[in-house]
């Protein structure tokens, strides 16, 4: 296993990726850690945001054998791994953010195929005290896993390393992460708004198909939709 820290970076998805082929002649297990990033990258090439009390980190993982069940796994294995650590309970919205008990983003998971051998993972977690006078475009509000937690007084580099191998001991079956995600989905059952292709559907959110699909029902039909954007309205 094979873990590079920064004090600063600009991002570690970035950098991962960019340096992907050389990390790889020394292992296929990597994790690229930071203290700060400054230039995050989200779903969709959408920014990550940076505030304080925040954690940033990108590694390499093994797809599961539905590949694109894969970012929906690590996000319930976040929760695991938060629910042990910190005994907060967060939630899973379809199909990459963490949301906490009151429905506020927390944070957020990107997944990038190199192979079929190896998936790169971004997370970004807002894991401690977020300020008020945070500023950002989040319908759903923002939010942190502990408001109480000041994560300068904690160990980046040992935290983000506690977590990806929490990650490499704790894999799902196809099977388990569609169970799991029933049972941790904020929106189960809930009325929801997908924009896919700037078109917008409403509709009933009733979890997961083989792939990973939302099963949305619009006027009592079931309808599959696999890359999309997600809000829920109720």
């Amino acid at each position: 296993m094979l873990q590079k820290h920064f004090k600063t970076i600009n991002s570690t998805q970035i950098y991962l990726k960019e340096n992907l082929d050389k990390l790889l002649c020394q292992d296929s297990e990597i994790i690229i850690s930071c203290s700060e990033q400054t230039d995050g990258v989200g779903r969709k090439g959408n920014s990550w945001d940076n505030y304080s009390n925040s954690l940033a980190l990108s590694f390499t993982i093994k797809p599961t054998s539905i590949p694109s069940l894969t970012p929906i796994e690590i996000g319930l294995l976040t929760i695991s791994f938060l629910k042990e650590k910190y005994k907060k309970s967060l939630f899973a919205k379809w199909p990459n953010d963490l949301l906490t008990a009151e429905g506020k983003k927390c944070g957020g998971i990107l997944c990038q195929y190199y192979n079929e051998s190896i998936v790169v993972v971004g997370l970004g977690l807002n894991l401690g005290k977020i300020s008020s006078s945070a500023k950002g475009q989040y319908p759903h509000g923002l939010g942190s896993v502990d408001q109480s937690l000041e994560l300068q007084e904690f160990d980046h580099e040992k935290i983000s390393m506690e977590i990806y191998q929490f990650f490499l001991s704790h894999r799902l079956s196809p099977e388990n992460i569609k169970k799991e995600f029933n049972l941790s989905c904020f929106h189960i059952n809930k009325k929801v708004l997908l924009i896919e292709d700037e078109k917008e559907f409403i509709g009933i959110f009733k979890g997961l198909g083989e792939n990973g699909e939302a099963i949305v029902e619009i006027d009592s039909i079931d309808t599959k939709f696999l890359s999309s954007s997600l809000r829920i309205l109720n």
